[in-house]
């Protein structure tokens, strides 16, 4: 059964109703006074099937390396590697400085021993055009003759008595 706030403006009194779901829009009556209380909009924490928290604020979750993040794939964008994808689950988790700083700690404890950084990870997709540095080339050439034909014409219009 939810919680519900309300709050009597005769009394200045806010307190709490539990309430089935069915009798949400039901006013409550003010335990001081008597009179109808309106429900007011107050802060909502959710609670997952299995019971406790929800994984971000539990113990387990706090944890885990917030350097090994999964984020399903639904929520991945297509260019994102698995290093890219962790850094964003940990920002959506309220942890992304905490992500920053470990990432930041063991590239300087690569360093300090002499290890060459590890790569990003980030390899280009086949199936985007754009991977192939030619077809970007093409592109953005063919781009600039279209702004130069549209601005000729422009000028063109504008220059033409009428």
């Amino acid at each position: 059964m939810p919680l519900y706030e309300c709050r009597c403006e005769p009394c200045d009194l806010t307190f709490e109703v539990l309430a089935p779901l069915s009798a949400s829009r039901t006013s409550r009556r003010c335990p001081e006074c008597g009179r109808r209380s309106r429900r007011v909009i107050s802060a909502v924490t959710f609670a997952s099937a299995r019971g406790g928290a929800m994984p971000s604020e539990s113990a387990e979750a706090a944890a885990t390396d917030v350097t090994q993040l999964r984020v399903p794939p639904a929520a991945r964008l297509c260019w994102m590697d698995d290093r890219s994808a962790a850094r964003f689950g940990a920002h959506k988790l309220g942890r992304g400085a905490e992500y920053d700083d470990k990432i930041a700690a063991r590239q300087e404890l690569r360093k300090q021993r002499g290890i060459p950084d590890e790569s990003s990870g980030s390899q280009p997709h086949e199936h985007s055009p754009l991977a192939d540095p030619a077809v970007l080339a093409r592109r953005k050439a063919a781009a600039r003759k279209t702004k130069i034909a549209e601005s000729k014409e422009i000028i063109g219009r504008r220059d033409s008595p009428s």
